[in-house]
């Protein structure tokens, strides 16, 4: 996964997305916790777009990922910002600091990619151990609703000039699994030339996250409709998950 669509990325999944709203939200979250961080893990950061914005911001942010693509790109858009972000290469599950930070960020989709429970434990015990006392933990999940009912078994296509995209998608209900396949027609030149990836998705459930997260001592749990501080509705399509380090 994000081999070679890592370098088309932004253009063709995020283009449209208010990063500097989220990043607000975010910040939102922070006093909320009465938490002012100076210290970030971004994880599953992707191209850098939270990181960035959020290093800009002043604080001191480190942003991990597993595709080493998608690391390049980030690095890429840090350095023509003129900001010298560490980016590493780690895997969610095996996730491992030399000092602890302040707070936890994984956001746009990365714990959907995280597909049973026991993987699940892995993510969060290991941000446990790299959290300080009373640092906050916030990531957000595509709903089993989008997953399920607006994304599930379902096939779109997008056509541009230089970049077209099939996108077809198979839900099992009884895993509660999004299978998500995707082919790109890449423009070089007069020709197109053709790459596939294949994505997987867990469709979470909020009990079950909730659950996780208490059986790996987080305290002050609590889900919100993204970009508000509501209860998630039966259709909401983005859930944000808040929770902490005892102190």
């Amino acid at each position: 996964m994000y081999g070679e669509f890592a370098y088309i990325y932004d253009k063709m999944m995020m283009e449209d997305v208010d990063y500097i709203r989220w990043a607000d939200y975010i910040e939102d979250i922070f006093c909320h916790y009465d938490i002012m961080p100076k210290n970030i893990a971004d994880l599953a950061c992707g191209t850098g777009n939270m990181t960035i914005i959020l290093s800009q911001r002043g604080y001191n942010v480190i942003g991990i990922d597993r595709s080493e693509d998608m690391l390049s790109v980030a690095q890429e858009k840090a350095r023509e910002q003129g900001l010298k972000i560490p980016f590493i290469c780690q895997d969610l599950r095996q996730v491992s600091l030399h000092k602890k930070v302040d707070a936890v960020l994984i956001v746009c989709d990365g714990i959907n990619y995280i597909l049973d429970d026991s993987d699940l434990d892995k993510v969060f015990s290991g941000i446990y151990s790299i959290l300080k006392p009373n640092g906050v933990l916030l990531f957000d999940i595509s709903s089993h609703y989008k997953l399920s009912s607006i994304l599930g078994n379902s096939t779109m296509i997008d056509n541009d000039p230089d970049i077209s995209l099939i996108w077809q998608n198979d839900f099992d209900d009884q895993l509660d699994i999004c299978t998500m396949e995707l082919t790109f027609f890449v423009r070089e030149g007069s020709l197109y030339r053709r790459f596939d990836e294949i994505h997987v998705q867990k469709a979470h459930r909020i009990c079950d996250i909730a659950e996780r997260l208490e059986q790996n001592k987080f305290i002050d749990i609590n889900c919100y409709e993204h970009m508000g501080f509501n209860r998630p509705k039966d259709d909401s399509e983005r859930i944000l998950f808040a929770s902490r380090k005892p102190r």
